[in-house]
């Protein structure tokens, strides 16, 4: 039997190499913007405030009754869910500028909504009176 002759290849086969991947400070990453006074930063989960609560602390700032406030306060939050739910941009100072990022229907009439509130320059949030309104 006749063997082949070993075919002299000019091919060479190269190992890949991976390069060590360059790990700069985050610091270095920011682009700062016109306006734009810091980066995003995680917020520690704070406590969760439910409606009772809530109702008080509206009862505890304005000088009215319970039983009176809970009716508004209850419309207020209605009319909140069903604008967000059909993807209107509210426009609520002193809160601020409340909007759906994202919408995922999970079923049984029941929806997650991703959220983003931009504050308001006057100190949103930082417990605004009611004198500080200029709506009276």
């Amino acid at each position: 039997m006749a063997t082949k002759p070993k075919s002299s290849s000019k091919t060479v086969k190269l190992a890949t190499i991976a390069p060590d991947p360059v790990i700069a400070p985050l610091a270095d990453k920011i682009v700062v913007k016109a306006g734009i006074a810091s980066p995003a930063v995680l917020v520690p989960k704070g406590e969760m405030i439910k409606k009772p609560e809530f109702i008080d602390r509206v009862v505890d700032r304005i000088d009215v009754k319970r039983r009176d406030a809970k009716p508004a306060i209850d419309a207020a939050l209605a009319i909140l869910a069903e604008a967000l739910v059909n993807g209107e941009e509210l426009n609520l100072p002193p809160m601020g500028k409340l909007r759906v990022v994202k919408m995922k229907d999970v079923g049984d009439r029941v929806k997650v909504l991703t959220l983003k509130l931009r504050t308001m320059k006057d100190g949103a949030g930082l417990g605004a009176s009611p004198s500080d309104n200029d709506d009276d």
